[in-house]
């Protein structure tokens, strides 16, 4: 390196060190400047939607400065609150910088200045990573195809990109067991916060946090009286998968902390909120994914075996004991309702399968399913479908296979090398921070995704984010013990790095 090289390198370092040694006067200086500026510049709502953007977006700025992991964090918590109204407009044209589109952005400029400085190093690129690029230029290329190809585009990277990328984040900025449960911490008080809302939606009827621009039709499922949670999450169906997603971790963190430990209690808490909201989502789906999920979690966690055991004879006892109100309850009459959860999908399935078989490269371009599904019916009518609600064939109708293929490659990549891990962990010489119980975890939240796909389009992307998220924590994190002689240098080395940051700590 040059003499020039090495001065800059300097610079650049005691920079940043100025920056996070005088993080919190900085805060309050940008704080109160903002504050003054806002006074004078807020004369609209919309004025004041951007001023709250801007202020939102500058302390994101100042979190991922100072440590890149808690930004992420961030990102994976307030999404669903944010992305939907913290946006800066960029003219006409041009895409808005919406809250997850700045997150990436900035986080993956800090990530590269501290790997250009030496304080970082991005983990190797693996084919779950290139698979995330192909899904999203799969269904770019299948674009044009579509009515509006603009709006595709933005989906593209609205429900697919966003989701899918934080599986690397994730992957290069989880060091160890404390950063992995901090990620699985942040899911299980979503989690929480998910529960409760859904609780008092239930109880009041007032609906909170509804994205922005979207009208409520209807607030009850049909001619029933079962009511619907419509804020937050944006529907039922997707508050009851978000709960799916969030149990086993939480379950976790649990059985993770000591009987003395006051974490321990207020996880109990968390727990009972997130199984009462997915009770009150009424959504038939989620609640036998969770239940297959932590059926299956149970035989690769001997730890959590006693407490599912002892849940299902409470739940069995109480059941028995209050039979006569609970087969009147509004959930007996959700389960026992004539249509049952395939019922009524299966011939929108046809009607998809037999419209890609037809253009199984490119597709047909998203929303047209709507607009054609008609003449591929089997069951005689030629009335269009809406939705196909699958999430699979939804992708795999409007990109086909260029799309589709690298995203069910994404989906079973993690997979493959989780069953491969799962036995690593059980070696000797296995120096890892995650252990067979948390691969178990993963699996049970990705069984949670894959069921729910299968039945309903994921038009929440908050959802994927807890799914892949935790996958790049617990297999994105180890890919290199894969890898072959060089795996278990990079694994000890990494194990050496995290034991010195508990020592400093202390």
């Amino acid at each position: 390196m040059t003499t020039f090289g090495q001065s800059l390198r300097s610079i650049i370092i005691q920079g940043l060190d100025v920056l996070v040694k005088f993080r919190l006067i900085l805060i309050g200086i940008i704080t109160v400047g903002l504050g003054i500026l806002s006074g004078h510049l807020i004369d609209s709502f919309e004025a004041g939607e951007l001023i709250i953007s801007i202020v939102v977006m500058i302390i994101l700025m100042v979190i991922i400065i100072n440590k890149p992991l808690n930004g992420m964090l961030v990102w994976l918590f307030f999404m669903v609150f944010f992305e939907t109204w913290i946006k800066i407009p960029m003219g006409a044209g041009v895409p808005d910088l919406s809250f997850s589109r700045f997150t990436i952005a900035f986080l993956t400029i800090s990530m590269l200045a501290m790997a250009a400085i030496g304080k970082f190093r991005f983990a190797r690129i693996s084919l779950a990573d290139l698979c995330i690029i192909a899904t999203t230029v799969g269904i770019m290329i299948s674009a044009p195809l579509a009515d509006h190809p603009k709006s595709v585009i933005q989906m593209a990277i609205a429900l697919y990109f966003t989701p899918l990328v934080i599986y690397s984040f994730a992957k290069n900025l989880v060091q160890g067991r404390e950063d992995l449960h901090k990620v699985f911490l942040t899911i299980a008080v979503l989690g929480f916060v998910s529960g409760a809302y859904a609780a008092y939606e239930h109880a009041t009827g007032n609906i909170l946090f509804l994205p922005k621009d979207k009208e409520v039709t209807y607030v009850f499922r049909g001619d029933t009286d079962i009511r619907l949670i419509v804020g937050l999450m944006g529907g039922s169906g997707e508050m009851g998968r978000a709960l799916a997603t969030a149990i086993p971790v939480t379950f976790y963190l649990f059985l993770e902390y000591k009987k003395t430990d006051i974490r321990k209690i207020l996880l109990a808490g968390m727990l009972v909120a997130q199984f009462y909201g997915i009770v009150v989502a009424m959504s038939r789906t989620p609640w036998y994914a969770l239940l297959i999920a932590l059926f299956i979690m149970q035989f690769f966690y001997p730890q959590f075996r006693k407490v599912f055991f002892i849940i299902v004879l409470v739940a069995a006892i109480l059941i028995w004991a209050t039979w006569d109100q609970v087969s009147e309850s509004k959930a007996a009459s959700r389960i026992n309702d004539k249509g049952s959860t395939l019922e009524g999908r299966q011939e929108r399935w046809r009607a998809g399968y037999n419209m890609w078989r037809v253009k199984p490269i490119r597709g047909w371009g998203f929303g047209r399913y709507a607009e054609e599904s008609g003449r591929f019916r089997t069951d005689g009518n030629r009335r269009n479908f809406v939705a196909v609600e699958n999430d699979y064939l939804y992708t795999l109708v409007g990109s086909g296979l260029i799309g589709f293929l690298p995203y069910l490659l994404f989906l079973l990549t993690p997979l493959v090398n989780s069953l491969r891990l799962f036995f690593r962990t059980r070696s000797p010489d296995w120096s890892g921070f995650i252990k067979t119980e948390t691969i178990a975890v993963y699996w049970a939240v990705i069984l949670c995704l894959t069921i729910a796909s299968y039945t309903a389009r994921q038009v929440q992307p908050a959802l994927k984010l807890m799914v892949f998220a935790v996958a790049g924590a617990v297999v994105g994190t180890h890919e290199h013990w894969l890898r072959g002689s060089r795996a278990k240098k990079r694994s000890v080395t990494n194990s050496l790095r995290f034991q010195l940051q508990l020592e400093q700590k202390r």
